[in-house]
């Protein structure tokens, strides 16, 4: 997976086999569920587990699921433990609501969501990209820029916004 290491700022899966990891749309998709610690983007990952990885036959499909999580770089000492913490429980959560024949990764990144969200995905081959919204209006969306409003125009695969 070229252009990953120049993405990724912490692999928190101890243990994947790079093999499970290549594109097959046949025989199974890569799954990206951006996260940020809010209550829409943990009903993003619930809904991406419901309908794309516990949904699929492992007999002919076996999904894979990557949990992507970014610290921005101007973010202090505290927020940055919190969002390790919370992305290593989602990777826990994962693990035990998909058990173990299904591949899981979770990365966790450093800059913009935006950019780097879109470079891991990139990176990663994902076939869909599953992210929250925080349901801004037009107004405060036009002044504090949409993350999921982003990755659904710039997103190197399908950009799938659960509300």
């Amino acid at each position: 997976m070229e252009g990953v290491a120049t993405t990724v700022f912490e692999e928190l899966t101890q243990y994947f086999d790079a093999n499970d990891w290549k594109k097959d749309p046949v025989h199974g998709r890569i799954i990206a569920v951006g996260l940020d610690s809010s209550e829409e983007s943990t009903k993003a990952f619930y809904w991406a587990i419901t309908n794309f990885i516990t949904v699929a036959d492992p007999e002919k499909i076996q999904n894979k699921l990557v949990l992507l999580t970014c610290i921005p770089e101007n973010s202090s000492a505290g927020n940055s433990a919190r969002l390790h913490g919370f992305l290593k429980s989602q990777l826990e959560k994962a693990r035990l609501s998909i058990g173990h024949s299904v591949p899981l990764r979770a990365i966790l990144l450093r800059g913009d969501p935006r950019d780097k969200i879109c470079d891991a995905v990139e990176a990663l081959n994902a076939d869909v990209l599953v992210v929250g919204t925080r349901g801004y209006g037009a107004v405060k969306r036009a002044m504090l820029g949409s993350v999921s409003d982003y990755l659904s125009k710039n997103s190197h695969c399908p950009c799938l916004i659960v509300k």
